[in-house]
């Protein structure tokens, strides 16, 4: 007897493991499982992603180009453009009207005539100072004067106007490179990284 409950234990066991071998083992596993392969596929996407992280900011260049072979035409009558001084980090609107050796210009309202003015303490001085001109997007070395002098063309509390010279630009009356100009418009050239530090926290 008993050897026929060892003998029936026996065949149920090997039936099992042939049917075992048979049928597919059943997926009680959740649609949401994801196998150790795969999930090693995902992760190597995320550490890629945290590696390659995109580096938005640029740096922008500060370019001193001669006056009489690019900035002159480059930077055209009746266009207004964004100066910042860079001693006081300030900024302002001009126009430029006119001018053959240099850049005359104006401010473009009364608001930016005062914040020019202010540059200079509140009181209009011949004393150079240098600046970014902002033209198209990009940024030159220039130096400004901070009197107004001459015609005007514009209604704008100035009484005149002003000079912004580039490199190699001349004076109008005595036709010659003015060198407290041409050290501002170094100064301006030469200050790259105060530019884009200005320009991170405006």
């Amino acid at each position: 007897m008993n050897s026929k409950i060892v003998s029936v234990f026996l065949l149920v066991l090997l039936f099992s493991f042939c049917f075992a071998s048979i049928i597919p083992y059943p997926n009680f596993v959740s649609d949401n499982f994801v196998s150790a392969k795969d999930q090693q596929v995902i992760n190597d996407k995320y550490e890629d992603e945290e590696h390659n992280v995109e580096d938005n900011s640029t740096e922008v260049e500060v370019l001193s180009y001669d006056w009489f072979d690019f900035m002159d035409e480059h930077f055209t009558k009746y266009v207004t453009v964004r100066v910042i001084d860079i001693w006081s980090q300030t900024e302002y609107y001009v126009q430029r009207f006119g001018g053959y050796n240099h850049a005359d210009v104006q401010t473009i309202d009364n608001e930016n005539t005062q914040i020019f003015k202010q540059i200079y303490g509140g009181e209009w001085s011949w004393a150079r100072r240098p600046v970014w001109v902002e033209i198209n997007g990009q940024f030159y070395a220039g130096s400004t004067n901070g009197m107004p002098h001459g015609f005007s063309i514009l209604d704008n509390g100035e009484g005149g106007h002003t000079c912004i010279h580039f490199l190699n630009s001349k004076t109008h009356g005595t036709k010659r490179v003015d060198e407290q100009h041409q050290e501002c418009v170094s100064i301006a050239a030469k200050n790259k990284a105060l530019l884009n530090e200005y320009l991170r926290l405006s």
